[in-house]
């Protein structure tokens, strides 16, 4: 399992978050996808993301 921080929305909000015990990361589609076992917790546009680094 790895841990993610995210910075990702728009030009009125931005959100700074860390994702901790995702097991697999998805990108398709133009949409970033967390998933944590097979539930899906966090699906993006890849567009809003500014930033994204796995941290362990």
């Amino acid at each position: 399992m790895a841990s993610y921080r995210m910075v990702y929305g728009d030009d009125e909000q931005v959100i700074r978050e860390t994702f901790e015990d995702i097991d697999d990361l998805q990108r398709e589609d133009g949409w970033v996808v967390l998933f944590r076992g097979k539930e899906a917790i966090l699906r993006v546009q890849e567009q809003h993301v500014q930033s994204l680094e796995e941290i362990s």
